[in-house]
């Protein structure tokens, strides 16, 4: 009985991970490209008034 409640402890706490990585991937890629944004609408705003 030991064995199956270690499987399934197991099996919970694989699910998460596969969950909750690509989650926390997805933020991190968000973040990034909300602060690379701001740069890259300053740069354009540069662009345009050098012109």
């Amino acid at each position: 009985m030991k064995i199956v409640k270690i499987m399934a402890t197991f099996l919970l706490v694989l699910l998460a991970a596969l969950v909750i990585i690509p989650l926390l991937v997805l933020a991190g890629l968000f973040i990034w490209l909300k602060l690379t944004e701001e740069g890259d609408e300053e740069s354009l705003e540069l662009d345009q008034e050098t012109v």
